[in-house]
C-alpha cells in the first residue's frame, strides 16, 4: 500500500476584516462608557493633553465670527478637515439646566439580584418561566456566574432541561453584559457578541483562553501569532478586544449594593417630556487658544510644532467624540420615548414591544451604535432609575402593529373570564375575536398562552 501524498505549496487566501484606528477606537470607548467612567476618563485625557483646559466661564468658550475665522484658518494648518467639522468641535459644554428639579427624583441603591429580577418581571414571562428565572438568578454568585448546572435546576424544579436553558438564555441576554455564564469562555464570548464582535474573531478568542492561556497571560504576541498561524498585528487587535470584557461582570454590585448615576434626564413638563443628559460630573473643557497660535510662530522648531500638531489633532477628536457622544445619547432617548410615550405617563404597564433595529431605524444610526449607547446605561425618570435597555421589550408582531405577548394574554384571560360558562369560548372561537381586534394570532397560539395561564379547555370549563 502506497504511502499518503503530502502536498506543499503556498496558498493566497482574500478576506476582509475592519481595522480600528486607535481614533475610532476611542470614539467607540467614548460612546460605550457611563457617566462616571466618562469622568474618570476625562480627568486622565485632560492631565495627559495640556492643549485641553477646563472651561471656568461658559463665555469663555464663546468665539467671536472673527476669532472662529481666525481659528480655523490656524487649524488648516494642521490638516483640521479629517477631525474638525462643526463650529462646536473645538469645545465641549456641559448641559446647564436651572429648571430641572431634581427632587422628583428619587434614587437608590441596587443590588445584583435586585437589577436581575427587575429585568426579568419587566419580560412577562409566563408564571412557570418566571419562576425558573428566579431561582437561576438565586443562583448567580458575586462575580455574575450561574454556580449550579442546569440539570440540577431541571432536577430541583422538576422541570425539563430545555426549559430551564431557555430562561437561562434570556437571563444572559440581561445587563451587565455576562451575567448568568457558566464558565469563563461563555462569560467573555456573550461580552464580545453584544459588542457586535465579528465570529471569526470571537472563536479565535475562545481558542485563546481555552487552549492558549498561558501565552495570554504573559501577553505573549509572537506566542500567540505562532500559535493560532496569524499576524501579530491580528493578536493585537484580538488582546484589545479581550481587555474590552470584563471577566467578572457581576462584581460591580459587589457587597450586595451599588450606587447608579443615570446618564440621562427624562423630565416631564406637562404634556411634553424632556431628555437631559447627566453630565454634572463632567466638566466643559476646549482647546487652549496659545497652543493654536503658537502653531502661526514661523520659528516654531519641527518638533515642537509636531508635538503641538498631533496633541491639537487629539484634542479635537476627543471633542468631536463627547459632543457626538451627548448628541447620540439625547437622540436614542428621544425616539425611545417617543415609542414608549404611555410609560412615563401610565408606568409599567403600558410598555409596548420595540427593538433595538426600530430605535436604529428612526434616527438612521446602526443598530450596533444604539446597543453601545444603551448597554450599562441608566435613565432617571418620575418612575424611578431605568436601565436603558429596559424599555426595549419584546412582543407580538400584529396586522396593526405589536403589543406584548403579557398583553394577548391579558386579553385572553379577560375574555374567559366574561364568557357565559354554559358555552365557553373554544381556542378557534378566541382567535377568531382576537383577529377581528387586529390581533391575528393562532389557534394553537392561543391554547399555548390559556395552558401557560392555568386556564383548562372550553369542555373543562363548561358547566354541566
Amino acid at each position: 500500500m502506497k504511502g499518503a501524498k503530502l502536498n506543499l505549496g503556498i496558498q493566497t487566501k482574500l478576506g476582509q476584516r475592519l481595522l480600528i484606528t486607535p481614533q475610532m477606537k476611542q470614539s467607540l470607548n467614548i460612546l460605550q462608557m457611563t457617566v462616571t467612567e466618562l469622568s474618570t476618563e476625562l480627568t486622565n485625557i485632560l492631565q495627559e493633553n495640556p492643549v485641553l483646559e477646563i472651561v471656568e466661564n461658559r463665555e469663555d468658550a464663546d468665539l467671536s465670527s472673527g476669532e472662529m475665522d481666525q481659528y480655523i484658518e490656524n487649524l488648516k494648518k494642521i490638516e483640521w478637515e479629517d477631525f474638525f467639522s462643526d463650529k462646536d468641535d473645538f469645545r465641549y459644554l456641559s448641559s446647564d439646566d436651572d429648571e430641572l428639579d431634581y427632587e422628583k427624583f428619587v434614587s437608590r441603591d441596587v443590588s445584583l439580584e435586585e437589577h436581575l429580577i427587575f429585568q426579568l418581571k419587566i419580560l412577562g414571562l409566563p408564571e412557570g418561566e418566571e419562576e425558573i428565572g428566579v431561582y437561576i438568578i438565586g443562583n448567580i454568585d458575586e462575580n455574575g456566574y450561574l454556580t449550579t448546572s442546569v440539570e440540577e435546576i431541571s432536577k430541583d424544579l422538576n422541570v425539563g432541561v430545555e426549559e430551564v436553558e431557555k430562561v437561562l438564555k434570556l437571563i444572559q441576554d440581561f445587563e451587565p453584559s455576562g451575567v448568568g455564564a457558566r464558565n469563563l469562555v461563555e462569560c467573555i464570548s456573550k461580552q464580545l457578541e453584544d459588542m457586535n464582535v465579528v465570529p471569526d474573531d470571537i472563536e479565535l478568542i475562545k481558542l485563546i483562553i481555552n487552549n492558549h492561556y498561558q501565552l495570554l497571560e504573559r501577553k505573549d504576541i509572537k506566542g500567540l501569532s505562532k500559535a493560532l498561524d496569524i499576524s501579530e498585528e491580528y493578536v493585537e487587535d484580538l488582546l484589545e478586544m479581550i481587555k474590552r470584557t470584563d471577566p467578572k461582570p457581576g462584581l460591580k454590585y459587589y457587597n450586595q449594593i451599588r450606587y447608579i448615576v443615570p446618564d440621562v434626564y427624562v423630565v416631564r413638563k406637562g404634556d411634553e417630556i424632556e431628555i437631559i443628559p447627566n453630565d454634572d460630573s463632567i466638566p466643559s473643557i476646549k482647546i487652549n487658544g496659545y497652543y493654536i497660535k503658537m502653531l502661526r510662530d514661523k520659528n516654531l522648531d519641527k518638533d515642537t510644532y509636531e508635538y503641538i500638531s498631533e496633541k491639537v489633532k487629539s484634542a479635537l477628536w476627543v471633542l468631536k467624540s463627547l459632543n457626538q457622544r451627548k448628541s447620540t445619547i439625547v437622540a436614542v432617548m428621544e425616539s425611545i420615548v417617543k415609542f414608549q410615550r404611555d410609560f412615563f405617563f401610565k408606568g409599567f404597564d403600558a410598555l409596548k414591544p420595540l427593538k433595538l433595529k426600530d430605535v436604529a431605524e428612526d434616527i438612521g444610526i446602526h443598530e450596533s451604535t444604539i446597543s453601545r449607547v444603551t448597554s450599562g446605561k441608566y435613565a432617571m425618570t418620575e418612575m424611578g432609575i431605568i436601565e436603558i435597555k429596559t424599555f426595549f421589550v419584546k412582543g407580538f408582531q400584529t396586522d396593526n402593529g405589536n403589543v406584548t405577548t403579557d398583553s394577548v394574554k391579558s386579553m385572553i384571560k379577560s375574555l374567559i373570564d366574561d364568557e357565559d360558562k354554559a358555552k365557553p369560548l373554544s381556542d378557534q372561537k378566541i382567535s377568531e375575536i382576537l383577529a377581528k381586534k387586529g390581533i391575528n394570532i393562532a389557534r394553537r397560539t392561543v391554547a399555548k398562552y390559556r395552558e401557560e395561564l392555568g386556564i383548562p379547555a372550553a369542555a373543562e370549563r363548561k358547566n354541566r
